[in-house]
């Protein structure tokens, strides 16, 4: 009993870090590029360079300004368990999130750029309400992560830039799930909420052989978030037994709890080609390196059923993506835009839980960019869907199928100065 007590407590924060797996990485941060697919590693031609690709930035020979949002509505749906019914439809709530971007970049000289970029990497959420099939696994989760990046970039050749910078990162979770007491057997709600700072680097290389191609390489450092001081609160009804109601309040007491977490390196490769004067297409890959998060090491202030420290193993995979995306100049005013991208899920099957509906995702884009003297906008809309992925094997033995559907808008300004 002790044992199971532990277990589902562990699930509370265990999905802390589940939440930052390939299915809650949010990588819309400027219309342009996001409107091709986020390919963008190679061009990276205007502002939110600083994010793609900062060595993109000594090119600009102005000072620019953008900023801009983007709004995200997922919706996930689970069929199952199969020990319940595997029929059984379970549908999570209309969420909306809006995750933004800031950037401005200054040339110092002709070889040397100054950049900085507010963006959030990863975040979102998920709500399945407080009585559903799956309530001991997750019912409401909301993510958030601050990434502060000053980048300095220079061109070693005229066709050759090189850039460095460094990650403040801030982040606040908020888990919540049901907990089942079964000695008295009743049903007690657990929230944990916590909020630490984290630190990283990253790189970036644009070189272009030739006139109209251009190779861009980044990368961006694992970043580790020690989560300390988390509060750890239980809400269990009375039960009008006052021996009963102080055994819960023993094995549950409100504590804190930490965790080292560690989000994951992110190496990306880009190829652009100028097809003509108005044709422009770009291919990028990025690689994910999720697989260092093998184990997670959860400790309480308060032991909670008997025990202050748990083990998790994980065993996460690597993901990556693939990204393809074109623009088409009409004028010099107006450009329009497309793109295409393959995500592929870092959780393995087994390791699947609500928090984290994560799966193989198809993202499909358009928009259109306009620019009158110094001033640009750039808007987008982006059609998310997610294979279905049957879990047969879940650790949690709550086994079913998973499906995931997503509207995004986004909208950026810019000026020049």
């Amino acid at each position: 009993m002790q044992k199971k007590i532990i277990q589902s407590l562990m699930m509370i924060v265990l999905s802390v870090y589940s939440v930052f797996a390939s299915g809650f990485s949010i990588l819309e941060h400027g219309a342009k590029a996001t409107a091709m697919g986020g390919a963008f590693i190679a061009q990276a031609n205007d502002a939110s360079a600083v994010f793609y690709n900062p060595a993109g930035i000594t090119d600009f020979t102005n000072t620019k300004i953008v900023f801009g949002t983007t709004i995200i509505q997922p919706a996930f749906s689970f069929a199952g368990p199969q020990n319940v019914d595997p029929l059984l439809y379970n549908e999570s709530k209309s969420q909306s999130f809006t995750p933004i971007h800031i950037y401005t970049t200054v040339p110092i000289s002709e070889k040397l750029a100054f950049g900085f970029g507010i963006f959030n990497l990863f975040g979102l959420g998920s709500d399945w309400g407080d009585d559903w099939v799956g309530k001991q696994l997750a019912t409401n989760t909301s993510i958030e992560t601050f990434f502060f990046n000053p980048v300095l970039a220079y061109k070693i050749l005229d066709n050759l830039s090189v850039a460095a910078g460094f990650d403040m990162v801030y982040g606040t979770v908020v888990m919540e799930k049901q907990v089942y007491f079964s000695p008295r057997s009743v049903f007690g709600g657990s929230k944990l909420e916590a909020h630490t700072l984290g630190y990283g680097w990253n790189l970036g290389l644009k070189y272009q052989p030739v006139e109209k191609l251009s190779l861009g390489v980044t990368y961006r450092s694992e970043v580790l978030m020690p989560f300390s001081g988390g509060e750890a609160t239980f809400d269990f009804p009375a039960t009008g037994n006052p021996i009963a109601d102080a055994e819960i309040a023993a094995y549950f007491p409100n504590t804190k709890g930490s965790a080292d977490l560690t989000l994951p390196a992110v190496i990306g490769l880009g190829i652009s080609y100028q097809f003509t004067d108005r044709l422009t297409a770009e291919f990028d890959y990025l690689l994910i390196n999720w697989s260092s998060y093998d184990q997670l090491i959860l400790k309480f202030d308060d032991p909670v059923g008997g025990q202050s420290e748990s083990v998790s193993e994980k065993g996460y995979v690597d993901s990556y993506s693939l990204r393809f995306g074109l623009e088409y100049l009409l004028n010099e005013s107006w450009a329009i835009r497309a793109g295409y991208i393959r995500d592929n899920h870092a959780v393995p099957d087994e390791r699947l839980e609500p928090s984290l509906p994560e799966g193989d995702r198809n993202l499909y884009s358009l928009g259109v960019g306009y620019q009158t003297g110094s001033f640009i906008i750039d808007a987008f809309y982006t059609l998310l869907t997610q294979d279905e992925r049957v879990i047969t094997n879940s650790v949690d033995n709550f086994n079913g199928t998973y499906q995931g559907i997503g509207n995004l808008y986004g909208i950026t300004f810019g000026y020049s100065f």
